[in-house]
């Protein structure tokens, strides 16, 4: 009666061994960014799933940063390969970071998001716009 045990044994090692496929791989966040009218940049950022990346551009006495973390939704009812986004766009204003945008963005992977902040009813426009940001999402393999 010891195989079956030795057997249940070495499939259950077996499978420790097998990493899940969101620890294999990391996402390529690829974007478009806007501020007041002004198009400034095309930020990529490669990150980890649930991890907190950044990006920031510019020089002491202007600058922008852009905040990422990717979450993949673990939920049955939603669309395969959903993700939620967490953005935040700060501006370095007289030296110091300024938070002009933060939100959490419902996307599938692949497809375009757009945030956008306007004023009033204006129309949301990247040439409208205070903060206009267009993201997408991929899945990319890691580097060897």
């Amino acid at each position: 009666m010891r195989w079956p045990l030795a057997f249940a044994g070495f499939i259950l090692l077996g499978l420790a061994a097998v990493p899940p496929a969101a620890a294999e791989s990391s996402f390529l966040v690829e974007g478009e960014l806007w501020l007041d009218g002004v198009q400034r940049g095309t930020p990529t950022l490669q990150v980890r799933p649930n991890s907190p990346a950044s990006i920031e551009v510019g020089d002491e006495e202007q600058a922008w940063r852009l905040e990422v973390e990717v979450e993949p939704v673990d939920d049955t009812y939603a669309p395969a390969d959903t993700l939620w986004i967490h953005v935040a766009v700060d501006q370095k204003v007289d030296g110091d970071w300024q938070r002009m945008a933060d939100s959490m963005l419902g996307v599938p992977e692949g497809e375009p998001a757009i945030f956008s902040i306007v004023d009033d009813d204006a129309a949301a426009t990247r040439e409208t716009a205070t903060v206009y940001l267009q993201i997408r999402t991929t899945r990319a393999a890691d580097a060897p």
